[in-house]
């Protein structure tokens, strides 16, 4: 079951809007981040500096 949390639909609507700003094609935009964000799965991050490290996996 997917479901949108309303920081996910107010960065969509801003997006939208910066589109329209900077006459970029919304619907291309989004089409886009959503290719992008579906292809996220599996993905591991790994960042060190110094003694800190931080591990970022995408489910």
């Amino acid at each position: 079951m997917l479901v949108f949390s309303p920081v996910v639909v107010l960065a969509v609507l801003v997006a939208a809007v910066a589109c329209l700003v900077y006459r970029v094609s919304v619907v291309r935009a989004l089409g886009t981040g959503w290719r992008i964000v579906s292809a996220l799965p599996g993905t591991r991050v790994d960042v060190e500096h110094s003694r800190t490290g931080v591990l970022i996996a995408i489910r």
